[in-house]
């Protein structure tokens, strides 16, 4: 799911009440495209859950969509939770558009988001590009529902329609490239005191089979954050839901936080390197490229606890032992010094077998105080830690084998715990066996 682009022109306002429906919504488009004019580019950190459910009780025939969508508006079936992910982002807003980086990385990537991630359901939308298209753009109807008493203060509520000519809501479709725009309709609330949208929901028509999906809809809770410049209207939480034609279906949360103004690379950037003293000039180097084929032990210096750890986390291990050249004898690696990689994929797969995955990319080793690109791949991917902690070199008959996205690269080490528990705390000093492989301009680049 990418970006959902909402528009807005005429309204058509029916019930009135003392404050009236129409000014409020009209207020409220002015203050936003009056903060609109102020607001620079801003970045947040954004924490993304996924929940992978199908059906308890599945269906044959298999329901059509227009049974699956009313059967899910009734609730009227229950679903269970076959697995979960996790992931840790940084999210820019620039001109409309939302791009990414793993959470802490010190520049944003240039791909898109999803390209980022390898697959996997994903949305857009809740910040700028979402509320500047919902009060700038035209194309939208509107109709007053009435005012919500239960709310602290009471807040103006409204339906909206958005037809598929006018609609910038955009949905891939399957595996392809191209996107394909989809009506939709919605809702709105407004705290008719501040001119502030409190709430969105956003609900698709039946989506192309192309999608291999039936509908998605999506609802975001806002507030203002202030800025340098002034307050600004932030999502503080957002729900995408994807309701699958094959009856499965993924509700994807994000939270947000540490929302701020973006002024250039420089604010996301580490310090730069201090200047090199004669002393320092004269210390061993790391080598540019390590030769392949060298075996190293790593331990991890912290643990990785799955109820928080996500993918885009920082990890480090420490070499365990020295590493030699094997002719010359001379030490390459140090023990002690230290490997940073990055967690790609957290994954809990929760029906049986039940296991958690944790997929690590290694990228830089530090030596003698100089960081420099670490190319390795994991010697027994396969390899399990049961709920006692045994481990074993070999697959064990009978177990199922976790096979990786496919185009995942070899360089990513995919550590694989199975265990019935809700939660798995792999521990510090945790070992593991890697071989050192070619840099990507003599061999096979390592997938980002």
């Amino acid at each position: 799911m990418r970006a959902v682009l909402i528009t807005f022109t005429a309204l058509a306002i029916y019930p009135q009440t003392s404050r009236d429906a129409t000014e409020v919504l009209a207020h409220t488009r002015d203050n936003m495209i009056e903060r609109t004019k102020r607001l620079l580019d801003y970045t947040c950190v954004q924490t993304v859950d996924r929940r992978y459910y199908v059906r308890s009780k599945p269906e044959e025939p298999r329901p059509t969509c227009d049974q699956m969508s009313a059967e899910a508006r009734k609730k009227s079936y229950t679903l269970r939770l076959t697995a979960t992910d996790r992931l840790h982002l940084d999210i820019k807003v620039s001109g409309g558009t939302e791009i990414g980086s793993w959470a802490g990385a010190n520049r944003f990537d240039s791909r898109s988001i999803l390209d980022l991630l390898g697959g996997g359901p994903f949305g857009t939308g809740p910040f700028g590009p979402l509320l500047q298209d919902v009060f700038v753009n035209g194309g939208t109807t509107f109709r007053y529902v009435g005012e919500e008493q239960g709310n602290n203060p009471a807040l103006f509520h409204y339906r909206f329609q958005v037809p598929v000519e006018a609609s910038h809501f955009l949905v891939r479709n399957g595996d392809a490239r191209d996107w394909t725009a989809t009506s939709y309709d919605g809702e709105l609330w407004i705290d008719p005191d501040s001119f502030d949208l409190r709430r969105i929901s956003v609900r698709t028509s039946e989506l192309s089979p192309e999608t291999n999906a039936c509908e998605t809809a999506m609802i975001a809770d806002y507030a203002p954050v202030r800025f340098q410049t002034g307050d600004f209207l932030i999502p503080q939480h957002s729900v995408f839901h994807i309701l699958m034609r094959d009856t499965q279906e993924t509700e994807i949360t994000y939270s947000y936080s540490s929302c701020r103004e973006y002024r250039g690379e420089s604010t996301l950037s580490f310090a730069d390197a201090p200047t090199k003293s004669a002393t320092e000039a004269t210390t061993p180097r790391v080598p540019k490229s390590l030769p392949a084929g060298l075996s190293v032990t790593l331990a991890f210096t912290a643990p990785i606890d799955t109820d928080t750890a996500a993918a885009g986390d920082v990890v480090e291990a420490k070499v365990r032992k020295a590493v030699r050249d094997p002719r010359s004898k001379e030490v390459l690696i140090p023990a002690g010094v230290t490997v940073q990689g990055r967690i790609i994929e957290m994954r809990h797969w929760v029906a049986k077998p039940a296991y958690f995955l944790i997929a690590i990319l290694l990228e830089t080793v530090d030596i003698n105080g100089v960081s420099s690109p670490f190319y390795a791949q994991l010697d027994r991917p396969d390899e399990y830690m049961d709920e006692q902690r045994t481990k074993s070199g070999f697959h064990p008959p009978g177990v199922a084998i976790i096979l990786p996205p496919a185009g995942r690269s070899t360089s990513v080490g995919s550590f694989v715990f199975r265990s019935t528990n809700r939660r798995y705390v792999v521990p510090s000093n945790y070992e593991s066996s890697w071989t050192t492989i070619p840099p990507p301009n003599q061999g096979t680049p390592p997938s980002r």
